[in-house]
């Protein structure tokens, strides 16, 4: 084997199996597999005239993506001599031959900033093997003008390895169909076309041995197969990259920054309430402290003071942390005995609606009985229940939810 033959096989295997890698990142298969039917021209280059000759087969053909294929081909045909072209010794034959040969496709259009989706035009390149029976006229005496032997045509059969160069077009029609157009020009390592058996000596056995070369114009129809709605030809894709599953992240990664928003919408929300609840407790405690003046000075004193102090979670028993506080507002309505109180209940909005006004009314009920038992004439103290009814703000956090558990007084 020459070494244009080795180059060629290096080259075709290198680039098949780079390019199949390439592919095998494609997250949707596309029809790759399609066969062909194919018939035109050939026309033998030698030291003997040949016929314009017929030739037809068929092909498989595999697409990795629309810059790269491999086809195998198969071609039957014949090569006749004629006797108006050059025909060295007026030799005549007739060759039968068949063809099997693979060839890598390479599109041009990328390489030329272009790109379409019905048209295509590559260049090709591959290795064959050319089965010849060749058909002399065996009755033609043929004269060696060094040694003036005679030599008689010999039918015979051989076989050669080709290198196959050429481009191509291919148009889609239809999902399923492709039609193409293509030219090959063959190069044979030996002499197989217009062989005549004579002897090593002789000028007719020298120019016998050049080696033959022929080209073949041809077109056809390619059929596809497989089920996808997308065609390895014609289907533009990004190697490694599944574009749903890309879109799909994109679309995550939007809601996660979404919620990141809210979630720092939620925490500024929740930093305001802790500052509103923390300033209502200072002005709670400041009113605490100067409640006997205020009392003097005011006609009515507004105490609003968090149930979190007064009673536990779902609780309407006075913590004993919370008895001081009310012990304060008791020594201050002894000293006032012209002053009465109004006690109101809220909750949050954790619980049913109905439970929650049942223990709002419980818990203001807590602290009309401790003040009364602190001496506090019970005809002073007036209770409401308002339940969740009444919230100061949404409840959309617990910090929002204990703003939200209160109880209000007013001393008027």
């Amino acid at each position: 084997m020459n070494t244009t033959y080795k180059f060629l096989i290096v080259f075709i295997t290198v680039t098949a199996l780079a390019f199949a890698n390439v592919n095998a990142q494609e997250s949707e298969e596309p029809n790759r597999l399609s066969i062909g039917l194919l018939g035109g021209a050939t026309l033998g280059h030698m030291n003997v005239g040949t016929e314009y000759d017929p030739t037809f087969g068929l092909n498989a053909r595999y697409a990795f993506n629309p810059n790269f294929a491999i086809q195998t081909n198969f071609m039957f045909g014949k090569f006749r001599s004629n006797d108006t072209d050059n025909n060295l010794l007026e030799r005549t034959f007739e060759t039968s031959y068949s063809t099997a040969s693979m060839t890598s496709q390479f599109g041009l259009l990328n390489l030329l900033g272009r790109d379409s989706d019905r048209f295509k035009w590559y260049l090709l390149t591959g290795l064959g093997l050319i089965f010849n029976d060749v058909t002399t006229d065996i009755n033609s005496q043929i004269a060696s003008p060094e040694t003036e032997e005679t030599f008689s045509g010999e039918n015979h059969s051989e076989t050669a390895m080709f290198a196959t160069f050429g481009t191509g077009v291919r148009v889609n029609v239809t999902k399923k169909i492709d039609v193409f157009a293509q030219y090959n020009y063959n190069v044979s390592n030996s002499d197989i076309i217009d062989g005549h058996r004579t002897h090593t000596r002789t000028l007719i056995d020298q120019n016998r041995r050049n080696p033959d070369s022929w080209s073949a114009l041809t077109a056809g129809v390619q059929i596809k197969f497989g089920s996808s709605e997308t065609d390895a030809d014609w289907h533009r894709y990004t190697p490694g990259i599944d574009m749903s599953a890309f879109n799909r992240l994109e679309a995550r990664i939007a809601e996660i920054e979404s919620r990141v928003d809210h979630q720092d919408s939620r925490i500024d929300q929740n930093e305001d309430h802790i500052r509103a609840l923390q300033d209502r407790m200072d002005e709670f405690d400041e009113k605490l402290a100067n409640l006997h003046v205020l009392i003097n000075e005011r006609p009515s004193v507004e105490l609003t003071m968090g149930s979190d102090i007064l009673f536990a979670f779902d609780s309407a028993v006075i913590r004993e942390s919370g008895k001081p506080t009310l012990a304060e507002i008791a020594r201050a309505l002894i000293n006032n005995p012209d002053k009465n109180l109004e006690v109101t209940g809220h909750t949050c909005d954790l619980g049913s609606t109905a439970y929650n006004q049942g223990l709002s009314e419980r818990r203001a009920a807590a602290v009309k009985t401790y003040l009364v038992e602190s001496g506090i004439d019970a005809d002073r103290i007036v209770t409401i229940g308002r339940g969740e009814l009444q919230p100061l703000v949404p409840n959309t956090s617990e910090e929002a939810r204990a703003l939200n558990r209160r109880v209000e007084m007013v001393i008027d």
